[in-house]
């Protein structure tokens, strides 16, 4: 029996044609027509007002990082359990991370845990919206008001996601989404910065062009443009910006597809939790989820390896997600032992997750229950 990949990219159909247009137009390196027809589409999406293409969601943290001025001396609270470069991106302007645990029920950042190592030397907080899902945004607004320190919103699985009716991504006075091909909507390869303070938009234009004002030198608001400020060479080509174009045309039904398949595996695997064999990862309420993945969580490690295993041995190709990263060799290098966020490292042992894409179908999900 033909077995089922963890993963499958999305192609819309036209990413071709788009492609072929960028040739006809010789204008490959970027910021050009395709890169701004993107960059308009996803702020009329968001109703934001200003999105910024990078090269990857890697890229617009590390800008979220300098627009905040980071250095030595600041602590920025991230959750273990996410992407090492939550975190890398941070250090890169010589901050220091202070990691906090997740909530195993829905592997998304502990707010409480998070009040907790707060001190006059933190300045930021990342909340990760896992799985697309979101934490209690207007509880994080709140402690960071109440703390007087800002939020950067790392939604790099989030586009398409929203908490209370606003899509994610716009809380934070910056965000970064990801393109990567393991998301629902990709390049390939990408990224973007989300700026949703418009005090931020200048100085975010100046850092995405390679420290230049050249953004303004277009707008005409300048005669020649200068080297301002320290950047760096921030955003994708336009190849990768015509693809990703035909993607986000494409986005209503692919999450609509998507969902479709979410809710049949909510569907096959609610006898299974109920009798005590696992638990969904669902998303919290207020939380309308854009179906980036279906996860569970067994009832220890050894059960979840050895269902991993079963799964793989039968063609499905289940895998595990996250290594916490204070679990990591360079989290005991910065001084962590896996010990001081027990929740995070017991869940994430725990964890596993199913395949979800568009090359699938009902009976490969229902065929996946089958083997619990």
């Amino acid at each position: 029996m033909e077995g089922v990949r963890f993963n499958s990219p999305f192609i819309s159909g036209n990413e071709r044609k788009y492609i072929d247009e960028v040739f006809e137009s010789g204008h490959f390196s970027g910021n050009g027509p395709f890169t701004q027809r993107v960059q308009t589409w996803l702020e009329d999406f968001l109703d934001a007002p200003r999105v910024l293409l990078t090269h990857s969601c890697t890229a617009g943290l590390e800008m979220s990082a300098m627009l905040n001025g980071f250095g030595p001396g600041d602590e920025i609270i991230v959750p273990s359990f996410t992407f090492v470069t939550t975190a890398s991106s941070m250090m890169r302007t010589g901050a220091k991370v202070v990691f906090c645990e997740v909530e195993p029920e829905t592997m998304l950042i502990d707010i409480n845990d998070v009040e907790s190592k707060i001190t006059d030397r933190t300045k930021a907080i990342v909340p990760v919206h896992y799985a697309g899902f979101s934490p209690d945004m207007e509880i994080i607004s709140q402690v960071c008001k109440r703390h007087k320190i800002t939020f950067i919103e790392d939604s790099a699985q989030g586009l398409g996601s929203s908490w209370n009716g606003r899509k994610l991504g716009t809380f934070a006075p910056l965000a970064s989404i990801s393109f990567h091909e393991t998301k629902n909507i990709h390049s390939g390869l990408g990224g973007c910065l989300v700026v949703n303070d418009e005090g931020l938009i200048d100085e975010a234009e100046i850092i995405w062009e390679r420290g230049t004002n050249r953004s303004a030198f277009f707008k005409g608001l300048v005669d020649k443009y200068s080297w301002q400020a320290v950047g760096s060479s921030f955003y994708p080509s336009e190849l990768q910006s015509a693809f990703l174009l035909a993607q986000l045309e494409s986005m209503e039904s692919n999450l609509s597809q998507r969902m479709e398949l979410w809710n049949e595996y909510e569907r096959c695997f609610t006898s299974l939790e109920k009798s005590g064999v696992l638990r969904i990862i669902r998303p919290p309420s207020g939380c309308y989820h854009n179906a980036h993945m279906f996860a569970i969580s067994l009832n220890s490690p050894e059960e979840a390896d050895k269902t991993r295993i079963r799964l793989n041995e039968n063609g499905i190709q289940a895998v595990i997600h996250y290594v916490p990263l204070h679990t990591s060799p360079m989290g005991i290098k910065m001084g962590y032992s896996p010990e001081d966020l027990p929740k995070t490292n017991l869940a994430a042992q725990c964890l596993l997750r199913l395949p979800l894409h568009l090359d699938m179908s009902i009976n490969d999900i229902q065929r996946i229950a089958s083997l619990f």
